[in-house]
């Protein structure tokens, strides 16, 4: 942590990525005429509201020469892996899992073996709040108890767990002891599930393989220091060091601080740390942190979705990721872990010539050509499309456009959302701030050395035209010759009430294949056999039958049992090979007896269609 506190003093942490557009041409040149222009007038009440609170607080104005970090993970397929990272879920989101055990069993039973197969998931490090729903096929499957109802019913069972800590007792299947699995394996702290499967020779189920499943769950509980009565201004029963307080909440600043904290094996700090940076109490920015949750909750931004911690993940990039749904950056200043965001600022003292130390006085007017976007195209996590990233419409200025001479588009991927408007609204805020005015670099006097980075102040410096709102981006200090210098960028005020007006375009989604559906095309592939019929006769039965006329048929298979149910039969004959729709009679010696009869018709990659029968008949 020393460290990073280092790196981020020297650099700044926000060193900024150069260049901007324009002079300083105000509200109208940097919007442009769209339709989120005309909104300025009205800025949103519930961000104007809170204003004069967060003039401290960060902004995200300039671009950080960090590279943003790419998406990570995939929660719509399975993670296998020896070593595979551990997710960490936060608010509302879907995930197919990773897989920590896989095992088929169960010896013969009827003419099936190993018809039981258990697959062990971790879903999310930490104690879930509620695991919502499971999903096959993106259809909801409804269970009684850990036994699947509908269409799954005898087949499909889920043993599942929030991640208690410790676990009373390890999950289980249906049907007796898993090979290498124990009472032992409680995985406690882990949000888990073991699926178990029911498998026969007749495809009843699972024609087609088990079809994509996971589960949609309302994951990680979070601190909230504002419902905490040993925190300055807090009510409520929240305690830093005491996770079974914690609350289930998707606001981006209270998941943020409890990422940051990191998250445990045990209550308080005694145990292992499972997942999170490791932050302490004192290390914490609480006036921005606070003013940032604040935001986020008058915005209604959330963060739904999952970062994963393992060899070679940066936490911090994982701090970034999470901050980025609510259009924000985690900085270090002062020492303290804090957050630059978006918000309307309010300059806290007016910085003038007066103020200007010795040194080079640097102010560029505008940003490279190159680095000039003029349309940017959102991309989320859509759960009406089964949970992939998808496109909303681009945020294009047409004023940019015109500028530019061309259209310059970029993607913006917004990995942690889910809602369509907050994509616009976060991707509006990084179009905008492109064309701040960034690079300003100022050596000042003793009287401002206690300038912190997100700051807003009244910048004035006639010489080189500069009369402007501007934030701190970044900081550095000699204490040989008592000067700070400081890099500032400029904030338009007007810009927060056009990104908030955004809104998104969700494509249509798919249809989906109700449960059972696949499973019943791979039967009607090819048809069953006609004209079944059994003669009883002494010590034998014949069976007559006529062939599929279908070009896909092969042979036939027949069976026998004492049961209605061709699972529990035996095989009596096959394959029986012959012509499209040629007439059939095999002779099925047997003792005395009642007894059912089917047949079943394969095709050329040897698939079975249903079965004709039972027919009864007496052996004699």
């Amino acid at each position: 942590m020393r460290a990073l506190r280092t790196v981020a003093m020297v650099a700044g942490v926000a060193a900024l990525a150069t260049t901007g557009f324009g002079a300083i041409g105000g509200a109208q040149l940097l919007l442009g005429n769209t339709v989120q222009a005309a909104a300025l007038a009205n800025t949103v009440s519930s961000v104007a509201s809170i204003a004069t609170a967060v003039s401290a607080a960060a902004s995200v104005g300039a671009q950080l020469l960090q590279k943003k970090p790419g998406i990570l993970g995939g929660v719509n397929q399975v993670t296998i892996d020896a070593n595979a990272p551990v997710p960490y879920g936060m608010g509302r989101c879907f995930t197919a899992g990773t897989l920590r055990h896989d095992v088929g069993y169960g010896g013969k039973v009827g003419k099936t073996k190993n018809p039981y197969l258990s697959k062990v998931m971790i879903w999310s490090a930490s104690t879930a709040a509620m695991i919502e729903a499971v999903l096959f096929d993106w259809n909801t499957i409804a269970f009684s108890g850990n036994s699947a109802v509908g269409y799954y019913n005898s087949w499909l069972y889920l043993d599942r767990q929030l991640g208690l800590r410790p676990e009373p007792d390890a999950l289980a299947g249906p049907w007796g002891a898993i090979p290498d699995w124990g009472s032992t394996y409680k995985l406690s702290g882990y949000a888990a599930g073991l699926f178990s499967y029911r498998f026969d020779r007749d495809n009843k189920r699972w024609a087609n393989g088990i079809p994509v499943h996971g589960v949609v769950g309302r994951w990680a509980k979070v601190y909230d220091w504002r419902k905490d009565d040993m925190f300055p201004g807090g009510a409520g029963p929240h305690r830093w060091d005491d996770e079974d307080s914690f609350e289930y909440d998707p606001n981006v600043a209270l998941n943020a601080v409890t990422y940051a904290r990191g998250r445990y094996n045990s209550n308080g700090f005694a145990g292992v740390r499972m997942c999170g940076c490791g932050f302490g109490y004192d290390e914490i920015d609480w006036p921005a942190w606070t003013a940032f949750a604040n935001v986020c909750e008058a915005n209604g931004w959330e963060v739904n979705g999952f970062v994963y911690d393992g060899p070679g993940i940066s936490l911090w990039d994982n701090l970034k990721r999470i901050c980025a749904a609510g259009a924000a950056t985690p900085v270090i200043s002062g020492g303290l872990l804090s957050v630059r965001f978006q918000s309307p600022k309010v300059a806290l003292d007016t910085i003038t010539n007066d103020d200007f130390a010795e040194g080079e006085r640097v102010a560029p007017g505008m940003r490279t050509y190159r680095d000039r976007v003029n349309s940017m195209v959102p991309k989320y996590r859509s759960e009406a499309n089964k949970w992939e990233y998808v496109q909303s419409d681009a945020i294009t200025v047409e004023d940019y456009v015109a500028l530019d001479g061309e259209l310059k588009e970029e993607e913006w991927p917004c990995e942690l959302v889910t809602d369509k408007d907050q994509s616009a609204q976060i991707t509006s805020y990084e179009l905008y701030n492109r064309r701040e005015l960034t690079g300003w670099t100022y050596p000042l006097k003793p009287r401002l050395w206690h300038i912190k980075l997100g700051e807003a102040y009244h910048l004035i410096d006639p010489e080189l035209g500069v009369d402007h709102l501007v934030v701190v981006a970044a900081i550095t200090k000699d204490i040989g010759t008592a000067t700070v210098t400081v890099t500032f960028e400029t904030e338009t005020t007007e810009k927060h009430a056009a990104a908030l007006a955004a809104t998104g375009t969700a494509p249509p989604p798919p249809t989906l294949v109700p449960p059972g559906e696949a499973d019943d095309d791979a039967w009607s592939g090819l048809d069953a056999v006609s004209e079944l019929t059994v003669d009883g006769g002494i010590g034998e039965a014949v069976l007559h039958w006529q062939n599929p006329t279908q070009s896909i048929f092969k042979y036939c298979r027949a069976y026998r049992g004492t049961i209605d149910d061709i699972g529990a039969a035996s095989e009596v004959a096959g394959p029986i090979y012959g012509g499209l729709g040629q007439l059939q009679k095999i002779t099925d010696p047997a003792a005395a007896g009642d007894y059912l009869w089917w047949v079943v018709a394969f095709d050329v990659d040897n698939n079975p269609s249903e079965p004709a029968g039972p027919i009864s008949a007496t052996i004699s």
